[in-house]
């Protein structure tokens, strides 16, 4: 059905368009502009800006659980990993389906406004789990865990996973450089050497780049992914931001696990902002964080019809309450009560609870719950969900990042 969206503005990472509505057919965007045909369906946020769905471009949505766990700062990930999987969380965290983790992972990032998630997982773990979630992992991708020799077994030879990312226009992703050891310091080098650096390369963390990495990287047209906070968390330090984005390299903000990594993407671009004025003493401006979680993630993943509200473009959409004006400030500092709406591949999937009569005319199934103090409707059961996780762990389990009301 045919369907539109009236805001107070459209906000793309270039800047606000005249436009304010949004025509959506099927699963994507059939034009905006600043009329409306009163005969299709269609909801009126005047106070609302409308935005492409944000990207978080690092995750791992089976890992997602609380709280963090870690005794840092770590010299590489391995350590941490091994603190993780020996921890009484750990095996709480065991008792659970892993149906429902994933539906844990894509809930928290669906109330932040997030449409689509790189899950950093091998493909035979998540392809079970990808057509029954409320948002979209990227299904498209080659992967490594990572480069050095502890790295877990998660796909072929490297030069084999990146040929198969060009052939299938899609992302080669890996951690990488994250940490200090003398191994890690070497993991751009060895990652050209096996034919993995190139365009289709996505680079998460890179703590320890060099001036020379970066110079590699830029020469390469790869992308990089910057995780501040589980940076901090785990080694106390992180990524030199300012040089990648003076090189002109194309960066991009993801959360990781809240394991060890930000509550949610919101939560995440206000930290790395602070950081980064604590680091540099200069601004990161709000419009190139905007850019971080749509624009930039969408050319690093091959999204060719995302990150932007633009006819024939992918209708995965945010509106945000107007706190600070027309402009990516209401994004960057937005809260979970802030999203208005959410909608992923043409279709409703989070909303303000007074928006239901959308629901109901598109024939959405939803539920009702109050997510941070507010109203709001989902689709599928999140509070099936938490009521279900609660049993397998014998209490009744909370979390910070689905600051969500249930019985139990």
């Amino acid at each position: 059905m045919k369907w539109a969206i009236k805001a107070g503005a459209i906000l793309n990472p270039d800047g606000e368009t005249k436009d304010k509505i949004a025509v959506i057919s099927g699963e994507m965007i059939e034009n905006t502009g600043k009329s409306l045909d009163s005969n299709i369906p269609f909801v009126d946020i005047p106070e609302g800006i409308l935005c492409p769905g944000l990207i978080n471009s690092h995750d791992h949505l089976i890992g997602n659980y609380y709280p963090k766990v870690g005794n840092g700062p770590y010299t590489s990930w391995l350590p941490w990993d091994n603190d993780l999987k020996s921890a009484p969380v750990y095996r709480e965290r065991q008792q659970i389906e892993n149906r429902d983790l994933y539906l844990l992972g894509t809930y928290r990032n669906l109330i932040s406004g997030v449409t689509t998630v790189s899950d950093h997982i091998p493909k035979f773990v998540a392809e079970p789990y990808y057509d029954y979630l409320p948002m979209k992992p990227i299904k498209n991708y080659n992967l490594a865990h990572s480069i050095g020799t502890s790295a877990l077994v998660w796909g072929g030879e490297i030069a084999d996973e990146y040929a198969q990312a060009v052939a299938n226009d899609g992302p080669f992703i890996t951690h990488i450089a994250e940490g200090f050891d003398l191994e890690t310091l070497k993991d751009i080098d060895v990652l050209e050497k096996k034919g993995g650096l190139g365009s289709h390369s996505v680079l998460v963390h890179g703590l320890s780049f060099s001036k020379a990495d970066m110079d590699k990287i830029k020469k390469a047209d790869a992308s990089v992914v910057w995780c501040g906070d589980s940076n901090m968390f785990m080694f106390s330090k992180t990524a030199n931001i300012k040089m990648l984005l003076d090189k002109g390299i194309n960066v991009c903000i993801g959360t990781d696990s809240p394991m060890s990594g930000g509550v949610n993407l919101l939560e995440e671009i206000r930290f790395d902002k602070q950081l980064y004025k604590k680091l540099t003493g200069k601004e990161l401006s709000d419009s190139q964080i905007f850019k971080m979680i749509t624009e930039n993630p969408a050319k690093a993943f091959k999204l060719h019809d995302n990150g932007k509200v633009k006819k024939d473009y992918r209708a995965d959409l945010v509106v945000f309450r107007d706190t600070h004006g027309k402009n990516p400030s209401s994004v960057v500092n937005a809260r979970l009560k802030d999203v208005r709406l959410v909608v992923v591949d043409g279709s409703p999937a989070y909303a303000d609870a007074e928006f239901d009569f959308l629901f109901n005319k598109l024939k959405i199934n939803y539920e009702r719950v109050i997510i941070d103090g507010t109203p709001k409707i989902i689709i599928g059961s999140l509070l099936g969900l938490l009521i279900r996780i609660s049993r397998a762990v014998g209490f009744k389990k909370t979390y910070p990042f689905l600051p969500v009301e249930f019985d139990f």
